[in-house]
Formats: structure tokens, sequence, C-alpha cells
């Protein structure tokens, strides 16, 4: 989808259409930060009624630049936006609308994603710790995708939700300058693979991947190295592994 088609695309997106979007006064003397800032300006002063709280400013174009970036430099790698970042409707249309899968982390966020139209296969419930409760509602609304890190995970997926497919998520190399080292509270560590994917075998559920989180805000591309080979070692078992790890895997990303 060529940029101009896709911006058409994000225009007539649920959450977008109907809204009032201004165009970013940007010209060739005018570098982007600059523009930004001459809009807010502009909105403060021309509002009315006037101004008196805080707004922010979202640029549908990055959001379409950056998607168009990802394709071109990830071509065949669907993106799953964390909808925990951002949950403005307006930004999540333009997602859906360019095609991006989602990341959610609790029923509220499915439910925010789902009344965009998008449908429950583009939807990953990324949270290994789930409340019986929310395993439910995934079942519910067709979220067929899970995470997962603990036997215990295992035994609330098998009565709550048998048709879901599971992701291993994986406990990575610290990366030593992430913002939030998320390996602190999340992911089985290599040692925990092996007898977790006998776990989902036995209680008759598809584990159909891996994923994993590097930490949040980290400023080595490096660190990714790490982590694939970290999932790549899940698709070889153990000499003496009592089970085997599925014929097909997926990588997930963080």
């Amino acid at each position: 989808m060529a940029e101009a088609a896709a911006m058409r695309a994000v225009l007539e997106a649920p959450g977008v259409k109907g809204l009032e979007v201004l165009r970013l006064p940007c010209d060739d003397a005018t570098n982007e930060k600059d523009a930004v800032t001459g809009l807010i300006r502009r909105i403060v002063v021309t509002a009315d009624p006037p101004v008196t709280s805080a707004f922010s400013v979202l640029n549908l174009g990055k959001v379409v630049e950056l998607f168009a970036a990802w394709r071109r430099g990830l071509k065949g790698v669907p993106p799953y936006y964390a909808v925990k970042c951002n949950t403005n409707p307006a930004l999540l249309g333009a997602l859906a609308a360019l095609g991006a899968g989602f990341d959610c982390a609790s029923p509220a966020e499915m439910d925010a994603v789902l009344a965009l139209g998008v449908t429950a296969d583009r939807i990953i419930y990324a949270n290994p710790c789930k409340p019986e409760a929310h395993i439910e509602h995934a079942a519910s609304v067709g979220v067929n995708l899970t995470t997962f890190d603990s036997v215990e995970e295992v035994d609330k997926l098998r009565l709550f939700h048998p048709r879901c497919k599971l992701l291993l998520r994986l406990k990575v190399p610290d990366a030593g300058d992430a913002l939030l080292d998320l390996g602190t509270k999340y992911g089985a560590r290599q040692e925990e693979v092996a007898p977790l994917l006998c776990a989902a075998q036995s209680a008759g559920l598809s584990v159909s991947g891996v994923a994993f989180h590097v930490g949040s805000a980290v400023s080595r591309v490096g660190v990714y190295d790490a982590a694939v080979e970290a999932a790549a070692r899940c698709s070889t078992p153990p000499p003496r592994a009592a089970c085997h790890p599925c014929a097909s895997w997926t990588s997930a990303g963080a």
C-alpha cells in the first residue's frame, strides 16, 4: 500500500473518521519539530472555547511513515502493536487500517481493539499470568493466541480456554541498559522450557511458538541477537526430554 493510499485509508478508519484532522504546516524551510510546535501554538491561540487543560497531538503521517518503514525492513513480519503503550482510539484505528496486529494485556485492551472492527485473529493476548475470568473473556470474544511461562498457566488454560494456541514466553539475556527489565517478572528460563512444553502437550494444548521481551527503551540493537538465539534453542529439545517441541514454530516479537 503506497503511503498516499495508506493515509486515505487511515483517514477513513474507525477512531479517526469524523475527527477534525489538521494538516501539518511543514515545508522545505520548516523542519517537522518546528512544524509540530507551531501547530500546538496555533491550537492554543485559536481554540474556542480556550484550552484549559493538557492535550496531545497525534501525527498520523508519522504513523503511516513508520509503518511503511517496518514493512520495508521486515518483509513478511507483521507488527503487533502493544496497546498498553497508547490506547488512543485514533492511533489504534490508524494502525488497524494499515493492517497491524495488536498485543493486548487485558480484557479492556482486547475490547478497545475489537470495538474498532479488528478481527480477533489479529490479537495476541500477551500476558503470561492471567486471572481465570480474563481467560474466559478471551475465549468468549475469540482471541485464541496467548503467552504462558508456568505450569499453573497451562492448567488454567486447559480448564478455561482449551482451544487457545500458546506462545512460550522466554526470559532472555538482560540488555543491561533497559529502562524496565521485565525478565525479573516474566519469562521461562532455558532449563524450564522442556518441562513447560511437556506440560502443554500433556494438557492437549498447542504451542505455536515463542515470545520474548528484551526490556523497555533498550538502546542496543544487538540485544535482539541473544534473544533470537535463545528462541531458536527452543526448537531443539534436550536429548533426554520426555516430549518434543512442536514441529512448526513461529517467532513472536517483543
